[in-house]
């Protein structure tokens, strides 16, 4: 077996970042889903919401993350590891997670882009993220802003199947990340 492709999703609910290497932590691959934007009560925004977040480029790199969409100018931001510590969740019902703010500027650009109050944060240490769903409670499961796995395989005869099945129902191919 080898692996045919690597993919990580530097924020939350945005385009994919394609890679050729990526190194495994306890909480998954490294840099994937560890910044989110959240709304004014610290919830996560998705693209289920806010179909206009498959545009964001999101580009991870050493200390920091570039975002980049079609009509607003690419952003540079650096992990804001001082910045204000705030609690928020992925989702309903999940707990929250101790996260930094990445500030204004982030702010402002993705207010433009949605056309509503949203806020960027960055979960500097996933190892302080103990998920108790979907796992036993206790069982110091760490999690990036993953939804429920730290890490996903699949084979490229398992996604063919998969593909010819949606193909069957009627649903696009391209649904599914």
């Amino acid at each position: 077996m080898r692996v045919a492709s690597i993919h990580t999703y530097p924020v939350k609910g945005c385009r994919r970042m394609d890679r050729d290497t990526a190194r495994v932590e306890p909480w998954g691959l490294d840099g994937d889903r560890r910044w989110l934007i959240v709304d004014e009560r610290g919830l996560g925004l998705t693209q289920r919401q806010h179909r206009e977040l498959v545009t964001v480029r999101a580009v991870s790199r050493p200390g920091g993350l570039t975002l980049d969409a079609p009509g607003l100018g690419p952003l540079d931001l650096a992990e804001p590891t001082g910045g204000e510590a705030v609690q928020v969740r992925v989702f309903r019902g999940r707990p929250p997670a101790p996260v930094r703010a990445a500030g204004p500027e982030a702010d402002d650009w993705l207010n433009r882009l949605l056309g509503r109050t949203a806020r960027l944060v960055w979960l500097g240490d996933p190892g302080r993220n103990l998920v108790p769903w979907p796992v036993p409670a206790g069982s110091g499961a760490e999690l990036s802003f993953a939804d429920g796995s730290p890490l996903l395989l699949a084979t490229t005869a398992s996604l063919d199947a998969f593909n010819d099945w949606l193909l069957e129902s009627g649903s696009p191919e391209g649904r599914c990340r």
